[in-house]
């Protein structure tokens, strides 16, 4: 009899086991199924500089680009003249040597400034820099009334250098929750939107223009 009733016990134990089990990977399941425009919209990162005057949004990194991180950026200017707020994607690619972006392209034909922000070598623990992969910041200044047209649909660039090139896709519900922050209200939530080519790094020997680009200009330096 006894040894009925601990069998009864440890069937019980396991049951719930195996409930917990399966509630824990349906809240993982749900978790990673919830990143759309309002999972962006909280998870904003809030800068305030006040010496300075300026207050900055960033979004988290933009899921899809392998070896390099991108983001999207608002600054906005709280005093002075110049009162209104700047967009920019931030880019930070990594390559086995240095690529030289300089230009950047868009596949709606459309053109904005490319500011190089710095060119290094990562610290990878040693004094052989031939082993160490290199790191290029930039930055692409884009408008508002562009990213409001383009937050159902997202949006690719390419970031053009001597050697390679990046190709970036920035989605939909990165756009709107961005944009839902800045203008003070609850974002539209809509499918994730899936790129239509996979980001790559591209050698330029091989790399072929985005259809309908036109030569972008010099880029600038900070």
């Amino acid at each position: 009899m006894q040894t009925m009733q601990t069998m009864q016990s440890l069937h019980r134990k396991r049951s719930r086991l195996g409930v917990l089990v399966a509630f824990g990977l349906a809240l993982g399941l749900s978790a990673c199924a919830t990143k759309d425009a309002r999972w962006v919209h909280e998870h904003l990162d809030l800068t305030e500089n006040y010496h300075a005057g300026t207050k900055t949004l960033e979004t988290p990194k933009i899921p899809n680009t392998g070896a390099h991180q991108a983001r999207l950026r608002a600054t906005a200017r709280t005093r002075g003249k110049n009162i209104g707020a700047d967009i920019e994607l931030t880019v930070r690619a990594e390559f086995k040597d240095f690529s030289f972006l300089d230009r950047v392209s868009f596949a709606s034909g459309r053109v904005f400034p490319l500011t190089v922000v710095k060119r290094e070598t990562e610290d990878c623990g040693t004094t052989d820099l031939s082993l160490c992969n290199v790191l290029e910041f930039v930055t692409v200044k884009l408008s508002r009334k562009y990213l409001t047209t383009k937050r159902m649909t997202g949006f690719h660039v390419k970031l053009w250098g001597r050697r390679e090139s990046v190709l970036i896709f920035v989605p939909d519900y990165f756009i709107e929750g961005l944009l839902s922050r800045m203008e003070g209200r609850e974002p539209q939530i809509a499918g994730v939107t899936t790129p239509s080519t996979t980001p790559t790094t591209q050698t330029t020997s091989t790399a072929k223009s985005l259809p309908g680009s036109p030569a972008p200009p010099p880029a600038r330096r900070r």
